[in-house]
């Protein structure tokens, strides 16, 4: 028989989450919209694969930010860039269905460009993902997205999420079916997925002009 968890968990209402080169800021439609509709919500582009967006008009976006802010289920997180200095509000995080008593919840992000193939937006999800499993103890995290996002599926794999199957015609979405791919980390997975990160998110992995030495994906 096996050992029963310690259920409930917390409720993931922490106001930040601070990083090296990031901090996870709960979101927030007047503190955080005008950078945020600058970053993702006015580019067209990156809502493709996505079941929101895109959006008419900054407008339309704070009303959206707004109403998925206040979900009692979901917890909305900015991405501050810190890396020149500054504090920017340069994507967004989504902790969806959070269900404490159960310990399970399900990430969704959103990144601006300046966030792509950077320690800023590696640090991101690694910082994301031990405040879930690593300091409050949830048990699954998991990660969704639609067959037809390479990109989104091949972050999955990266960040260590391994893939559990796909859920057909999930939703009926932007005028078509939408099949739903399901990846997951376990609490038990999560201390050698941790030290993954860790190891290639410290600073002697880089060289002077900011390259990496070695993947994540190639450190065991």
């Amino acid at each position: 028989m096996q050992t029963p968890p310690a259920l409930p968990r917390p409720a993931l209402h922490d106001d930040r989450i601070t990083g090296r080169t990031v901090d996870l800021e709960r979101a927030d439609a007047l503190r955080h919209g005008q950078d945020l509709w600058r970053a993702i919500g006015s580019r067209d582009d990156l809502w493709h694969g996505i079941p929101s967006g895109p959006f008419g008009d900054q407008a339309a976006f704070l009303d959206w930010l707004t109403d998925r802010i206040d979900r009692p289920d979901q917890r909305a997180l900015a991405i501050i860039d810190k890396t020149d200095g500054g504090r920017e509000a340069v994507g967004l995080f989504f902790l969806l269905q959070v269900k404490p008593d159960m310990g399970t919840t399900e990430i969704g992000l959103v990144y601006g460009p300046s966030l792509s193939r950077t320690v800023a937006g590696t640090e991101a999800v690694y910082r994301l993902i031990d405040h879930v499993l690593g300091a409050n103890g949830y048990r699954r995290l998991e990660w969704r997205c639609g067959p037809d996002n390479p990109a989104s599926m091949a972050a999955a794999s990266r960040y260590g999420f391994t893939y559990e199957g796909t859920l057909r015609q999930t939703y009926w979405l932007k005028g078509h079916n939408w099949d739903t791919r399901v990846y997951a980390i376990l609490d038990s997975e999560w201390p050698a997925i941790a030290a993954r990160f860790q190891a290639w998110l410290a600073p002697e992995n880089f060289d002077e002009a900011g390259r990496q030495k070695l993947a994540l994906s190639a450190i065991s």
